[in-house]
Order: structure tokens, then C-alpha cells, then sequence
């Protein structure tokens, strides 16, 4: 059995559907979706997604949190294939909840734990910069050089004198740089825990698929839906045979298609197709540019000399260029050829095979 699913926009008409369709003590299984088939256009792409599951019987409501962010939650399309009666109600996309982590005690523990490192390391700042400052008004103070009766005392003691200040300051600034450094590595570690405690942001969209199943059955769903930042472009390569006394001289102009995607998900052994339709245009007539044609100017003659000066430098033809494209032997190698289905408003390009486009990979 075949059901098909329009995407419900509003939220009214979510939740009217949802009374329709399902109890209100529905089921919910959480499953896991795979990209199947993509159809990329020159403004955006279309991707189609395969979920297969045991479905129990009654109303369940089916959760895939697989879905990329950017998808547009208008166009979600979903159908189905069962081995019993199947009926597909509302589907919509939205942001998954945020959990908070489950250690979340020990990171507090963790986090309350290194605060009070942190000012015990304060303590031990505070201390060697008033042991330094101290330090240095003794030096300022202190009259080294002169004796109690004003006699000037010995070179030793002023040296002696010199050392016991310069060491208590190397003390001081040594802890001091010690515990700023243990500060640091606190911090960073701080830091590291704030983000664990807090909740993640969802990098992926949870779509909700309400289902009711006469029987126990096999369900294979597709989920069809629109990105933006998907493109192709064509590329062609112009092949000239100039031709010898036995073949003519001809060309061979080759289309290639060029793809690019930043959709946020991996498009990893698909059916891939390209088609010429910008579905951001929508239905409108594109707007026609004015072309001006006009004749080439005939060359100038050149001087006799520049003439000579070409011919003497020009290169001999080649007899047969078609050569670059043989192997030794004579045999030629072939490429895959995409079929094309040609439509009253779109041309279409199916690739052979199966084909993986990674996300911001670049142009393939």
C-alpha cells in the first residue's frame, strides 16, 4: 500500500491533524533516516531520505533527528510502501529539545572544586606581591652605604645587603608566576566545564511523522524535502579533429556538470541527477535581456615584413589531433555518460551509478 503526505505548515493545522489522525497516547519510535536520492538544480536541491522499520500495529508517531538544519519545512513530502493498510497523517520538522548533560552534579563538583583552587592560588599572589614590595622599600629606605656613625661601611656588606634584597624579590616574582600560570590552566579548564554544563544547540532538525498501521508490518518510508545551498553548473569541453585525407574535420562538444553543496549533510552513495529547473524562479517567465549582434571588422593588412616575421615562427599543423585521445594501440577510453530526459520545461541528467558529494568538499 502507497500513502502520500503533504508537510502541514501551520501550527493550527498541525495539531488539527494530529486530533485526526492519532490517539493522544500515541506511540513514539525513534528511528534513523539515509540520504537515498538527490536531484540538484542550478538554485538549490531536492533530497530524498529512506527509512526503514518494524511498525507495530496501531498509532505511532515516528522521530528522525537526522535531518539537516536548513531544510525548508514546507516542502517535506512523505510516502510510503507497507505490507498492510497504511495511513500517513501530519508530518513536521522542529529543533530537537536541549538536554542537559547527565553528569551534570560531578561537572558542578568539578566546577566548585577549581574556584577554590583558583583562590587559593589568589592567596598565594596577594602574599609574594606584599613580600616584594616590601622588599623593595627596604632597598629604598634601608641607608646600605653609611654606618650608624656615618662612616661608610664595607664593600661585603653592601653586597650582602644587595643579595638578601634581589632574592626575596626573585621569590616573590617566582610564585607569582607560578600561580598565574596554575590560574591560566584553571581558567581554560573552567571554561571547558561551562560548556559541557550547558545544553548543546541542535545541529540537526527531529521530524515527527505520525503513522497508523492496521498490523504489525515492514514499513519503508520515503521523506523528500528542500535545501537552498546546493547548485550545479554546466561546464563544456570543446574537442577539435582537424581532420586528415581520409576523415573529415569535426568537433565534439562535451557537457559537464559541475556540483556544490553546503547543505550541512553528506550526500554518501546516492542516485544523483541534475536538472535544469530553478526552482527559486517559481513559475514566472524569466525576464529577456537585449543581444546585440554586429559584424566582425575585416583584419588589417600588415606590413610584408611582419608577415614574414609570422610565417617564419609559425608551427607546423599537426596531422591528426584526435591522437591525445588514444591510447597506444589505437584503442580510445571511454567516459560515463548521464542519461537525459528531456521535458516540455526541464532537461534532466541522471548519472550512472552511485555518487557521494561530502559537504563543503568543494566543486565535484
Amino acid at each position: 500500500m502507497r500513502r502520500t503526505a503533504n508537510c502541514l505548515v501551520t501550527t493550527s493545522l498541525v495539531l488539527a491533524g494530529a486530533l485526526v489522525v492519532g490517539p493522544l497516547h500515541a506511540a513514539d519510535l525513534d528511528t534513523a533516516s539515509q540520504v537515498d536520492a538527490v536531484t540538484v538544480y542550478p538554485d538549490g536541491a531536492s533530497v530524498t531520505r529512506v527509512i526503514t522499520l518494524d511498525l507495530p500495529a496501531g498509532d505511532n508517531t515516528l522521530i528522525a533527528k537526522d535531518f539537516p538544519m536548513g531544510l525548508d519545512p514546507s516542502s517535506l513530502r512523505v510516502e510510503g510502501d507497507a505490507g498492510a493498510k497504511l495511513t500517513i497523517g501530519a508530518i513536521d520538522a522542529r529543533p530537537p529539545h536541549l538536554v542537559p548533560p547527565v553528569n551534570l552534579p560531578d561537572i558542578d563538583k568539578r566546577i566548585e572544586a577549581l574556584r577554590d583552587q583558583r583562590e587559593d592560588l589568589q592567596g598565594i599572589i596577594s602574599s609574594a606581591e606584599a613580600r616584594r614590595k616590601f622588599a623593595e622599600h627596604f632597598a629604598e629606605a634601608a641607608p646600605v652605604g653609611i654606618g650608624e656613625k656615618g662612616e661608610a661601611r664595607p664593600v661585603s656588606e653592601w653586597r650582602a645587603a644587595f643579595s638578601a634584597v634581589a632574592d626575596e624579590v626573585a621569590t616573590a616574582d617566582s610564585a607569582i608566576r607560578d600561580a598565574t600560570r596554575k590560574q591560566r590552566d584553571i581558567d581554560r579548564e573552567l571554561a571547558r566545564l561551562e560548556a559541557d554544563r550547558g545544553a548543546k544547540p541542535p545541529s540537526h532538525l527531529e521530524v515527527r511523522i505520525e503513522l497508523a498501521s492496521a498490523a504489525a508490518t515492514k514499513a519503508t518510508l520515503r521523506v523528500t524535502y528542500a535545501v537552498r545551498n546546493a547548485r550545479w553548473m554546466p561546464i563544456y569541453d570543446a574537442r577539435l579533429d582537424t581532420g586528415t585525407k581520409d576523415r573529415k574535420p569535426a568537433i565534439e562538444l562535451v557537457r559537464r556538470a559541475e556540483i556544490t553543496q553546503s547543505t550541512g549533510e553528506d550526500w554518501s552513495n546516492v542516485a544523483l541527477a541534475v536538472s535544469t529547473v530553478r526552482v527559486a524562479r517559481g513559475g514566472n517567465a524569466p525576464e529577456l535581456n537585449s543581444l546585440l549582434v554586429q559584424y566582425p571588422q575585416p583584419p588589417r593588412p600588415l606590413p610584408s615584413a611582419s608577415i614574414r616575421s609570422r610565417e617564419a615562427v609559425a608551427p607546423a599543423p599537426q596531422a591528426d589531433m584526435v591522437q591525445q585521445f588514444r591510447f597506444n594501440g589505437g584503442s580510445t577510453f571511454g567516459e560515463q555518460e548521464a542519461t537525459a530526459e528531456i521535458g516540455a520545461f526541464q532537461a534532466s541528467f541522471k548519472i550512472p551509478g552511485r555518487v557521494s558529494v561530502s559537504a563543503n568538499e568543494g566543486a565535484k
